[in-house]
């Protein structure tokens, strides 16, 4: 039972990582999760043109993933700020949300791969050094880091299911500037963190 235990005493910035991390997973598999019934059903491609839509998108997302990882990890280091790095992404998410909410075309859904992709790249490089830093026991640091990574899972499972609940109740529509709040409020509760930069 112990080692199931979540952290209490002096776990405020390890609460405030753990809401930013879900909320940002959750807004982005928002719509990755549902790249092909947004090409489909709200671009309005066919199977085969969203097929061939969902393949450039993810060379696109190898390639920015590829690039943001490396870099921005490598930056993070260099100038010592974990916070600033969760801004650059939550911004380039939002972007990359924005565009196919705006211009619904499949242009904008590979822009929304390039955006969005770097986005979370840039996030997941750094991530892992920010949830070391707000540890508040290094004697169960397995565990409290455990139940960080249930973040991410709990952002994998929730996004898509509120995607198929905006989605009836009210169309595409309302799931691309749902997603930028999400995106938005994660990252004030990543900038609230007080034990590193």
């Amino acid at each position: 039972l112990a080692s199931f235990r979540p952290p209490v005493k002096g776990a405020r910035d390890f609460w405030l990582a753990f809401v930013g991390r879900s909320l940002l997973i959750f807004s982005y598999y928002m719509i990755l999760n549902y790249q092909l019934y947004i090409l489909e059903n709200y671009i309005g491609q066919g199977k085969e043109a969203a097929a061939a839509t969902i393949s450039v998108m993810s060379v696109i997302t190898m390639i920015v993933g590829l690039i943001g990882s490396i870099g921005s990890g490598a930056i993070s280091d260099w100038i010592g700020r974990r916070k600033l790095p969760v801004i650059v992404a939550s911004i380039l998410l939002a972007v990359g949300y924005f565009l196919p909410w705006i211009m619904k075309s499949a242009s904008s859904m590979m822009l929304f791969a390039g955006f969005a992709g770097l986005g979370y790249a840039v996030y997941g490089a750094v991530d892992q050094a920010l949830n070391v830093d707000v540890l508040p026991s290094k004697e169960e640091a397995g565990k409290d880091l455990r139940i960080l990574n249930i973040a991410t899972t709990l952002g994998q499972m929730v996004g898509p299911i509120v995607t198929s609940v905006l989605v009836i109740a009210g169309g595409y529509n309302l799931v691309f500037p749902t997603a930028i709040a999400f995106a938005i409020v994660a990252c004030i509760f990543i900038q609230l963190i007080r034990s590193t930069k």
